[in-house]
């Protein structure tokens, strides 16, 4: 159960006042509506990255169409601040003697879990500012991913004392660089168990209800709300990396490209450590028959229609003017034993 539930219950008046702040309002609203995502859908975008020389912005696959995540997206989800104007540095905060003065001066140590445990029982003898100072401090623990029994950086507790300033912080610049550090990251982690799932049928299903009722996919949200600015202004930050295969990709899309016939090259990682010797220049490699039909390949369909038809393929290099120039398989080898885990 989220925080956000017990701020819900154990200081119901100070969290209905923070719900109405513009601030987080968008934040609490997804929780409120259960707004949750797959963890196999989830999966399928990290294993479906675009490798592009971006820094701040991700391209995933999903029902053969390229997908974005950039700032831009994720301000029109969350409505967070998203640029950085030096009007939220942090200034010398106020002795009122509190419950937050008092965990700054004796340096003491917080969590989610004492709160949880401790902290919530205690709240109704704090004053009404510091109970508010209690769910802005919990909404922003959320939005930096941090772990229920990690201490949380006093740094936050600093951002809480001054509200004003903490409504000036651009929350969104900042949250959206941690999760895309998070993302990038975890992307050697993606072959080991604790990232492998059960079976990727229902996000199979899912790309063949999308093609075949015609539903359209878009690959970014434009900030006007009718999908007519690839690329807001607001959101381009001065040390990105132009990459000219996602400008390609970007003329595509406003050209209402149909990706249904593109096929993505696929780029395994590569394991140094159990390399097979390579073979001699007169004689090509060869994958065995056996190897590359593994059960990641092929899906079995009880209908009439190849599933292969509804899921993003892998393994063919394209030009960027989208043809083909050489097809190749893509082995893998660990995919019979990552479908029996399961990611939670």
């Amino acid at each position: 159960m989220s925080i956000l539930t017990d701020l819900a219950n154990g200081v119901k008046a100070e969290y209905t006042e923070v719900k109405r702040d513009p601030l987080f309002a968008k934040i609490i609203a997804i929780h409120e509506n259960r707004l949750h995502f797959s963890a196999k859908l989830v999966h399928s975008f990290m294993t479906r990255q675009l490798v592009t020389a971006k820094k701040h912005e991700l391209w995933f696959v999903f029902a053969r169409r390229p997908l974005r995540f950039s700032l831009q997206e994720f301000h029109a989800v969350t409505g967070l601040k998203c640029v950085a104007d030096g009007n939220s540095e942090e200034t010398n905060w106020v002795d009122d003697g509190g419950f937050w003065n008092t965990m700054l001066k004796t340096r003491g140590k917080i969590s989610f879990e004492t709160i949880r445990k401790k902290h919530l029982q205690e709240a109704n003898t704090w004053t009404r500012v510091d109970r508010l100072r209690l769910v802005y401090f919990c909404v922003v623990g959320l939005l930096m991913a941090i772990d229920e029994k990690s201490f949380v950086s006093h740094e936050y507790i600093r951002r809480i004392m001054d509200i004003d300033k903490l409504r000036a912080y651009p929350w969104g610049l900042r949250s959206f660089d941690h999760l895309v550090d998070g993302v990038i990251k975890a992307r050697s982690d993606l072959s080991k168990p604790s990232y492998v799932l059960q079976g990727f049928q229902e996000i199979i299903d899912l790309e063949k209800t999308l093609r075949k009722n015609g539903l359209v996919l878009y690959s970014f949200i434009s900030a006007t709300g009718n999908m007519d600015v690839i690329r807001d202004q607001d959101f381009v930050r001065t040390d990105e990396m132009r990459d000219e295969r996602v400008d390609r990709m970007e003329q595509l899309i406003s050209q209402n490209h149909d990706w249904s016939k593109r096929l993505w090259e696929a780029e395994e990682p590569v394991d140094t450590a159990h390399a097979p010797a390579p073979a001699p220049a007169s004689a090509p490699a060869i994958a065995p028959a056996s190897a590359a039909q593994t059960e990641s390949e092929v899906v079995h369909n009880e209908g009439g229609e190849s599933t292969e038809d509804f899921r993003t393929p892998c393994g063919e290099v394209t030009s960027s003017s989208g043809s083909r120039t050489r097809k190749r398989k893509v082995i893998d080898k660990g995919a019979e034993e990552r479908k029996k885990q399961l990611l939670f």
